[in-house]
Order: C-alpha cells, then sequence, then structure tokens
C-alpha cells in the first residue's frame, strides 16, 4: 500500500511541472517576437507521431524544440538521481529514442526541425531559427510566378490581374506588368 501512495505522490509532484511555458521557451518566444517573427506554440504536427513542437512555423515547415537538460539527457548537465538510478537512466535514454524517432518522423514529412537546450543563448537560437526561416523565404523568391489563365469562383476561364507598379515620383500613373 506504501507504495502505492508514494506513486501517486509522485505522479501529483510531476502533475505540477507544464510542458510548455518554460521560462527557455518563454526566452525564446520573445526574443522571436521581438524580431517580429510570429509563430504558433505547442501545435502538433503529424498524424504519425504525437510530438508537439514548442515553436511552430507551418508555412516554412519549421518546427522548434526547446529541450530540458535533465529530461531530455544533456551531457553537460544532467546529473541523474542516486535513488532508483536504472529506473532514471532508462527513463531518460527512452526520452532520447523517442525524440530520435520523432525527429526522423518529421524529416521525412518535410520538417526541418531544430533542437536546442534550455541552457543555450535565447538571441543565438533565434538566429538559427531565423536563418531556417530566411532560407525558405529565399527559395519562394526564386520560383516562378504562375502566369496564365486560371478559373474564377463562376468556374470561366479569366486572366490572372496583372499587378499595379507603384505610383513614380513624377506623379504619373501607375504602369501595369504581366
Amino acid at each position: 500500500m506504501e507504495q502505492r501512495e508514494a506513486e501517486d505522490a509522485r505522479r501529483r509532484h510531476m502533475a505540477r511541472f507544464g510542458r510548455r511555458d518554460t521560462a527557455p521557451e518563454l526566452a525564446l518566444r520573445r526574443e522571436l517576437h521581438r524580431r517580429g517573427r510570429r509563430f504558433f506554440v505547442d501545435r502538433q504536427v503529424s498524424r504519425r507521431c504525437r510530438v508537439r513542437p514548442d515553436l511552430v512555423f507551418p508555412r516554412a515547415r519549421v518546427a522548434v524544440f526547446v529541450d530540458g537538460c535533465f529530461w531530455h539527457h544533456c551531457e553537460e548537465h544532467t546529473h541523474l538521481p542516486k535513488a532508483n538510478a536504472e529506473l532514471w537512466r532508462r527513463k531518460v535514454l527512452a526520452n532520447r529514442q523517442r525524440d530520435a524517432r520523432n525527429q526522423a518522423i518529421l524529416t521525412s514529412e518535410g520538417w526541418r526541425v531544430i533542437r536546442s537546450w534550455e541552457h543555450d543563448d535565447p538571441a543565438a537560437v533565434a538566429d538559427r531559427v531565423e536563418d531556417e526561416l530566411d532560407r525558405w523565404t529565399a527559395i519562394l523568391r526564386r520560383r516562378p510566378e504562375r502566369v496564365g489563365r486560371h478559373r474564377n469562383r463562376r468556374g470561366a476561364r479569366c486572366q490572372l490581374a496583372p499587378r499595379l507598379q507603384s505610383v513614380t515620383s513624377s506623379g504619373s500613373e501607375p504602369a501595369l506588368t504581366r
């Protein structure tokens, strides 16, 4: 009976710790938001795995994880408890295996995964995220523009509307371009 009570107490204790809105995650979110980046938080991105990245940029297909040193076994900072050492070692190694499996699934689905540790500098991690987002933006700019015909709401074929260039400083009419 005492074993069960101890497990229940441990479960209640661990339930107090949230899986999102940790201090390192909030620092990264503040830094990216300050730089003008918008994102989703704690959003499921795949049907093949239950992983929920800390930050998600769905159009660019970038998933950002801020891993805790203890739970994801940072080589520099993890010190496993001496009590039930084998249990904790198996648990933390299972977490790392799950992380690798989920990352492989996301990568196979076309997501670019960025992982950082809780001790990493938020500005440095934000730089890595911005580099990946800028790479995606550069790819979009290289795509050829859609030219040709398409169907309007009623199903009739029509030309794509020409874009207006900005008015020149001389005040002349804007030029229509294709």
